[in-house]
């Protein structure tokens, strides 16, 4: 029998607008009823893909019920403003759905619905009403049920209704006829509630039974029902559903046919819903674009020859794994345009449906386009095609827009600079996703193992749609001032980190073994001093077993709690304040430093020497630190520590090649270089250009002379003083770093400010422009948004208070830095033009690069690279290197 669920909408709606508050669209308008009743026909729809449907609102005006009662609602307060501009959208949301809406001036919608119940009956249908209001309860019988999509999907049929509601379905007017309705006014008699009523109703049978039967009892609510049964009478004509309601129940017009695509992209596009913007986007299955397998090398030469004609090329690599040198590239894709790209299989498995093609034959015709810079390449991480493309003896050349870079400059603190939200966001596409292709988790398949047919689509994507989405990238590029950054910086640096990551570090794998043998001696040695004291074995590693060794068997004290569990915490900075009182938590910190060193590098990385190339590959992020900075994975080089011993130790181990060196570069303390020129402070810009010692300098400006502490302990507080400041630390976390008072901490602060008074008006006028504006900018015009300057929450506000003083600093510094490698990069291809043995940049880590250079020139390319470096930006104070030379990077490091 077939299925018709009519849903009120009215009350659907209502419902929705008090359960979701403060949802607003991107323009400002409230959006909250919108959501909830989308959400909720979403719902409907997904789980009883009904065959047939239709929803019914009340209209604005009078209904019969008015000429019955002057009085109706008139209790009901007026709709709320921010509602009533939501009916319209409700309503769209509704036939966009693919929901008819069916009303009738004069009948509110339950009047409409009951009589749809009743036609639909009549004709075979079982019929659905869904709806939260128990006045629906009177239409429920055979073949009829309500269905509440927000009382956890319940259904009620006559037994139901008779459980929920306390009578029969047919009970439940003259129910409502006593007990009234404050909201719309329905007086009913004074005097009986729900329960009375529905007492007398099921003693009685029915209302008419009831006033017929009441004037021979003498208790007093029988005698209200006497004396008031006119009011009763016309209460139930007001809260009785009509039947006869002069519509049509039409099945056709009534056959579910699925939603408008279209008209449901546009409506949750313009309301910012982003869940259901995604789902109705256009996809490659419902889209014009064509995707396809080349399955010839004649598909390949004429993809050549659109690409020539074209112009521009998109370009997408298509392989296993983020690492594009460890990669198994199995085909790539291009496109001459948006709506059209070609994939072409090279190294699929288990071929069923096309062959792949040779990639010799197949590089030996894309090869001269792809490195003609006549034909702009345009792509989604271009350096991963820069990688793959190598590996096949093909220079990518004309290097032209990668909107993941463009994406990132714009704004480098969204989560994602993935294709599949920008292309969703920018072009209105739903792209797939990698899992969608390959699956999930275990199960997932290898990309190779994927069929080029069904692969095609998604490689065909990642080629064509970053040729649509570049104008408007480019634009916005343009109109925000960061069309420079990216041309002059982040574009010439994107060859550079792929030839950076081809080079890779060779790593002694004996010294590692070594090292983390006597790591585990030490690791070992401290776990049996932690037993010893603790008096019992456990696992340190346990946050839960070191918790109840710290503060229930030695009954230390902290007062901070897990965000989770709430139990309390063996952080860090937890376990550095007990250190100050028992030696357990300081040697726990020493044993869990000791091990992340040893699991994260050294037993990991012999793990990560490539076979084919006997070195370590690190991936650079370009499109990942929110300053600029760039930053390294799998592994993460950036945080191996400096200047602990063990830290050094694990540099010795990343070695030169025989009968090579290596050279490292680093700039001297250039961030505060880089303050010294924003600010223009003085004594700042003194100090730098005369060569004093800036730790000195800020030591004499904050302790004074007669401080009393011997010059190592004063110029150790100055340095933890000059970098705490560039990153905005606070009195208290300053007190911890240097141990003291906070009181003492924030007189060393304001001594810092009054000894550097410029200092001071620069993190002032950074944060006043930056509250004006929005953004805050580093000396080359990238740009950070802070929309949180302004935020009420006092915590977010200070954080981002933090992020902004140090983003034109440390923003700069990272901008110095990649002008550095450009440069340096060209002057080592002039150099490398007349020697046998090339020197190459191999890896950069905050303000250092390091080179791999022949041992005959390695003080030439010192000089070179000593030169670059120092000349890369002009500030009105020096930028000086400390250069290197050894046969690792502990024993090159300055």
């Amino acid at each position: 029998m077939p299925q018709l669920f009519l849903i009120d909408g009215s009350s659907q709606m209502y419902r929705a607008y008090h359960a979701i508050r403060g949802l607003t669209a991107p323009d400002g308008r409230s959006t909250n009823a919108v959501y909830g009743f989308s959400t909720m026909l979403r719902k409907l729809l997904a789980d009883h893909q009904p065959a047939y449907i239709a929803a019914s609102f009340d209209l604005a005006g009078p209904t019969f019920r008015d000429d019955l009662a002057a009085d109706y609602k008139a209790n009901r307060a007026p709709m709320p403003p921010d509602l009533a501009e939501q009916i319209p959208l409700v309503h769209e949301a509704c036939e966009a759905l693919g929901v008819p809406i069916l009303t009738r001036a004069g009948f509110e919608a339950d009047d409409v619905i009951g009589t749809l119940a009743q036609q639909a009956r009549a004709a075979g249908f079982e019929v659905a009403l869904v709806t939260g209001d128990k006045d629906f309860f009177q239409l429920v019988g055979d073949g009829v049920r309500v269905y509440n999509p927000r009382d956890e999907g319940t259904w009620y049929d006559e037994a139901g209704v008779e459980t929920k509601f306390g009578v029969r379905p047919d009970q439940v007017v003259d129910v409502l006829a006593l007990m009234g309705d404050s909201v719309d006014n329905i007086k009913g008699v004074p005097g009986v509630g729900e329960k009375g009523a529905k007492d007398m109703i099921r003693e009685f049978g029915t209302l008419d039974a009831l006033i017929a039967g009441a004037a021979d009892i003498p208790k007093k609510k029988y005698q209200a029902v006497v004396e008031h049964q006119a009011a009763a009478r016309a209460s139930r004509e007001l809260a009785r559903i009509r039947t006869d309601v002069p519509v049509t129940f039409d099945p056709e017009a009534f056959r579910y046919r699925g939603p408008s695509r279209d008209r449901c992209y546009a409506l949750f596009s313009s309301l910012g819903f982003r869940t259901l913007v995604t789902e109705f986007a256009p996809t490659a299955a419902t889209s014009n674009r064509e995707f396809v397998v080349a399955q010839s090398l004649e598909d390949v030469d004429a993809l050549v020859a659109a690409m020539r004609a074209s112009g521009r090329a998109g370009v997408a690599a298509i392989g296993s794994g983020a690492s594009a040198v460890a990669a198994e590239i199995v085909g790539w894709a291009f496109a001459a345009g948006p709506e059209r790209a070609v994939y072409v299989p090279v190294a699929h498995t288990g071929l069923a449906d096309t062959p792949n093609l040779r990639a010799a034959d197949v590089f030996a015709r894309l090869g001269p386009v792809l490195a003609d810079p006549a034909v702009a390449k345009i792509g989604h991480d271009l350096k991963f095609a820069t990688i793959a493309a190598s590996a096949e003896g093909v220079v990518l050349d004309g290097i032209d827009l990668d909107t993941m870079v463009a994406s990132y400059l714009l704004d480098a603190t969204r989560s994602s600079h993935a294709l599949e939200p920008l292309a969703l966001e920018r072009a209105g596409y739903k792209a797939a996703s990698d899992e969608e292709v390959r699956g999930r988790g275990a199960k997932a398949l290898a990309m190779g193992a994927v069929p080029p047919t069904t692969l095609a689509a998604f490689a065909g994507e990642r080629a064509a749609l970053p040729l649509e989405l570049a104008p408007g990238l480019a634009e916005d590029l343009a109109r925000e001032g960061l069309d420079a950054v990216y041309r002059d910086l982040e574009r010439p640096l994107i060859p550079i980190l792929a030839d950076l990551e081809r080079a890779g570090v060779k790593v002694d794998t004996g010294a590692l073994a070594a090292l983390s043998a006597s790591m585990q001696t030490e690791l070992d040695s401290l776990a049996a001093e932690i037993f010893r004291q603790a008096d019992v074995e456990f696992n340190i590693n346990s946050p839960k077993q070191l918790g109840e060794v710290l503060f229930t068997k030695l009954n230390l004290q902290s007062t901070k709690k897990t965000g989770k569990t709430r139990a309390v915490s063996t952080a860090q900075d937890v376990l550095e304040e007990l250190a100050l009182v028992h030696d357990i938590p300081g040697l726990v910190l020493r044993w869990r430093s000791i091990q992340k060193l040893k699991g994260t590098y050294v037993d990991a990385l012999p793990q990560l020497v490539d076979p084919r190339t006997g070195r370590v590959h690190t991936t650079f992020n370009q499109a990942v630190a929110a300053t600029g900075r760039l930053s390294s994975s799998d592994p993460n080089l950036q945080n191996i520590p400096i200047r602990t011993p063990l830290g050094r130790e694990i540099r010795a181990a990343f070695v030169a090649e025989p009968g090579h060196v290596l050279i490292s570069a680093d700039y001297s303390q250039i961030e505060l270089r880089v303050l010294a020129h924003l600010s223009g402070d003085a004594a700042l810009v003194e100090a730098f250009t005369q060569g004093v010692d800036i730790h000195d300098r800020t030591a004499e400006r904050v302790f004074g002379a007669e401080s009393g502490l011997d010059r190592h302990e004063l110029r150790r507080r100055a340095k933890i003083i000059n970098y705490a400041l560039l990153y905005g630390k606070t009195a208290f976390t300053l007190a911890k770093d240097i141990g003291v008072p906070q009181g003492a901490a924030q007189e060393f602060i304001d001594a810092y400010f009054s000894g550097f008074p410029s200092v001071r008006a620069f993190i002032d006028r950074t944060l006043e422009e930056a509250r004006a504006t929005g953004v805050v900018r580093t000396i080359t015009g990238r740009r950070r948004l802070v929309p949180e300057l302004n935020s009420r929450n006092g915590m977010i506000r200070a954080a981002t208070e933090r992020e902004t003083v140090n983003m034109p600093i440390q923003g700069t510094a990272a901008d110095i830095l990649k002008k550095a490698m450009i440069d340096v990069h060209a002057a080592l291809e002039t150099h490398n033009a007349s020697r046998p043995v090339p020197a190459r940049m191999i890896l950069t880590v905050h303000d250092e690069l390091l080179f791999e250079v022949p041992e005959a020139d390695a003080d030439v390319v010192s000089a070179i690279v000593r030169a670059r470096m120092e000349a890369a930006w002009t500030l009105n104070v020096p930028l000086t290197v400390d250069v290197g030379v050894g046969a690792n990077w502990k024993a090159a490091k300055p």
